[in-house]
């Protein structure tokens, strides 16, 4: 199957993304000087940027890829919160589900880069508890309704709050009543909320932690950990990304994918396009070495782009034509 092919398969599938929204702020400017108060670079700011971040980007990267795309997840009651939900409505997406919490800001991760591409410093204002009984009732009813009228559901998860052990389970027995895949992009601790998921996937450092590799994942160690990681918590597959060394999955068999050759400006957000493209690969066509073998394609093209990125149309209509 060629990327061309798989990629039209994308076309009109429901998608629904759950999980940790952010908003990504990007102060870009001019490395000016050394400050005389402290031994920091003076930056001399020339313009901003705001996108939607974490699962917002997912959902961004699926829609670009061609799905009809839903988002849930919380937001606080402040700007960056109404600037997020306007967003992802003007680019498309289905973000009327979204749940206001007062109690907590919007995730939001300000980054200054200097001189187009050198990232300085990153202020995060976040909060990690877990929301409250009410808000996760609230989720849990909207995600099991949203799950059972879709194609494919993705968990996105970067430990923020928003998704907990009961909604993780809601989702799973509802998407396996329906037959629909449940995509999982998770961080080492909440692992095993999500049992009995389709496919999970972790980059190096991650499988790595899972497994209390101190020493790290060779890539020559990686496809056992993947084996290791689906056995021991009944996944039906899972996805390790190794950066310049690809990506290898394991499922009804086991592949191995090697990164293309580009130049990398950053890397932010690439892990957002691997699971976009492998959820909807895993609705469309199953477990199948198409499907990681775009991936690998999807992500090289965003990491050419200074922060984060999603496929652009001129990056797709390339990899329909084989370029």
């Amino acid at each position: 199957m060629t990327s061309g092919e798989l990629l039209a398969r994308f076309h009109g599938l429901r998608a629904v993304v759950i999980g940790d929204l952010m908003l990504d702020e990007y102060i870009f400017g001019r490395a000016a000087r050394i400050s005389p108060e402290a031994p920091v670079m003076v930056i001399r700011q020339t313009s901003t940027d705001r996108l939607p971040g974490g699962a917002a980007n997912v959902a961004r990267n699926l829609r670009a890829l061609g799905a009809e795309t839903k988002v849930l997840g919380v937001i606080g009651c402040d700007d960056a919160g109404e600037f997020l939900r306007q967003s992802l409505l003007d680019q498309g997406l289905d973000a009327l589900h979204l749940v206001t919490d007062a109690s907590r800001p919007t995730t939001r991760k300000t980054r200054i880069v200097a001189d187009h591409s050198h990232q300085v410093l990153r202020i995060d204002h976040e909060a990690e508890s877990t929301v409250d009984d009410a808000v996760e009732k609230r989720m849990i009813d909207a995600a099991v309704e949203m799950s059972s009228q879709a194609d494919v559901v993705v968990l996105s998860d970067y430990l923020k709050g928003a998704l907990t052990s009961a909604l993780a389970a809601a989702v799973v027995k509802t998407c396996k009543a329906k037959d629909v895949p449940v995509v999982v992009n998770p961080k080492p601790r909440s692992l095993p909320m999500y049992e009995g998921a389709a496919l999970v996937s972790l980059n190096r450092s991650e499988a790595a932690d899972v497994l209390s590799l101190w020493k790290g994942l060779p890539d020559d160690e990686a496809m056992a950990a993947a084996n290791q990681i689906r056995s021991d918590h009944n996944f039906s597959s899972v996805l390790v990304t190794l950066g310049e060394s690809g990506m290898i999955a394991v499922g009804s068999s086991e592949v191995r994918v090697a990164a293309p050759r580009v130049e990398v400006y950053d890397t932010a957000g690439a892990g957002d396009t691997v699971i976009a493209t492998v959820a909807l690969g895993m609705a469309s066509v199953g477990f199948h070495q198409a499907v990681f073998e775009l991936a690998a394609q999807t992500s090289a093209s965003v990491v050419k782009h200074v922060g984060v990125a999603t496929p652009s149309e001129e990056d797709l209509a390339r990899m329909r034509e084989g370029a």
